[in-house]
């Protein structure tokens, strides 16, 4: 049975997807909208991808690809049409003729293909043949030439949900340019074969509140998670989920909540913070003077008891059951090193084992100070990767890890 009972368990399953066409409908133009500061090269990009993906299969970790999975479900006409319907409920079409005449041109292409449009964008010139007429669309492609926008985040898909205990929490996307990508991991845990078999159930079945990502969420062990509070994670997505793994479920015990600073340069807690073994965590300094903890427990009344915590160290130690912990600092102590492998993601990086990390090569000092500390380094390059604004962490979802 898949589970994630912790952040540091041996990773046995993962679900990735290889960077595709979306990048390559990336320009300047729309970089802002799409939640981007610079254009990856694809080619690059996929390269660096595979590695990733090879690193992960000589530890023993399991690669599910997004795609591979979709189309296993897409054989069934009923779920590729779902699939499609949830995907134009974000178009902007208006005209009912013009979105039939999407919808039936995404739904006779072959699997991969309709996957492919579905991420890399819809342009309206690929539409042109099926129509019967001309609309102001059509006219004005050059100023917006896709009826769905691409979305080259994709690849992130460690925001797209979590897997907590034998649970998925799919996320609810804070910005409107990623809310589609939840689409495709709630159609593969309610259709996919795998997920009924591994019994994956489902957190929650209707949509949470907006603002809840799987950039925000950390498994500390079975009974305490933490939660970021982030420019992309709410309170109220916060309390309602509180509400249920607390109180209604009682399927935990904690949840610490992690104020980091609202910023797009920051923009989930894993951005800034990760675990890195049993007792040890990684942290952005140029941030750690401005984190505010609250915890969260079951309180009188059917109702979440929240409080406020004036040392995350503490919070950590009393959440695991331990003495203490050790937070490692980025950057090896120099504020502009920690600032500039920050801009590189240092600090976001994959537990695969107790003390065992993935991390960009490019974080030089970050990686010596890991070393350090006693923890096992495994870099990968990621030159282009990290264009994206996410390190390893941010790349991957755990769907299973091995309880020890």
């Amino acid at each position: 049975m898949w589970q994630v009972t912790s952040e540091i368990h041996p990773l046995t399953s993962v679900m990735l997807h290889r960077p595709g066409h979306e990048l390559e409908n990336l320009v300047p133009r729309y970089l802002e909208d799409l939640l981007f500061d610079e254009i990856p090269w694809l080619k690059r990009a996929q390269e660096e991808h595979d590695g990733f993906a090879q690193v992960l299969r000589h530890r023993g970790t399991q690669v599910h690809y997004l795609f591979d999975l979709l189309e296993d479900i897409f054989r069934v006409p009923s779920v590729k049409e779902q699939i499609i319907q949830a995907h134009l409920a974000y178009t902007r079409l208006f005209h009912a003729d013009v979105r039939k005449a999407v919808h039936d041109y995404l739904l006779q292409l072959p699997h991969k293909s309709t996957l492919n449009m579905l991420t890399a964008g819809l342009a309206k010139k690929d539409v042109a043949q099926f129509k019967t007429y001309r609309t102001l669309s059509d006219l004005t492609a050059d100023s917006y030439p896709f009826y769905l926008d691409p979305m080259p985040s994709t690849y992130f898909t460690r925001d797209h949900g979590a897997v907590i205990g034998s649970k998925l929490l799919v996320s609810s996307m804070f910005s409107l340019a990623r809310r589609r990508e939840t689409i495709f991991l709630g159609m593969l845990q309610r259709h996919h074969p795998l997920f009924q078999e591994q019994g994956m159930g489902r957190w929650f079945e209707e949509a949470l509140p907006t603002g809840l990502e799987g950039g925000d969420v950390l498994v500390l062990d079975e009974r305490a998670i933490c939660i970021g509070l982030s420019e992309r994670t709410t309170e109220e997505a916060i309390e309602t989920a509180a509400q249920r793994l607390l109180v209604d479920q009682e399927a935990l015990d904690t949840i610490l909540v992690i104020q980091i600073p609202a910023r797009r340069s920051f923009m989930h807690l894993d951005t800034v913070f990760t675990m890195v073994d049993r007792d040890k965590f990684l942290i952005y300094p140029g941030i750690s003077q401005q984190v505010k903890v609250y915890r969260l427990t079951r309180g009188a009344g059917g109702r979440v008891k929240a409080e406020m915590v004036d040392s995350l160290r503490r919070a950590l130690a009393e959440a695991l059951g331990l003495p203490d912990v050790e937070i490692i600092h980025s950057g090896d102590g120099d504020p502009i090193t920690a600032a500039r492998e920050q801009w590189g993601d240092s600090t976001n990086c994959l537990t695969v084992a107790p003390g065992v990390v993935i991390v960009y090569n490019r974080n030089q000092a970050t990686n010596r100070v890991l070393q350090r500390h006693g923890v096992e380094v495994i870099e990968i390059e990621g030159s282009e990767l990290v264009r994206g604004r996410g390190g390893p962490r941010c790349m991957s979802m755990p769907l299973s890890r091995r309880y020890e």
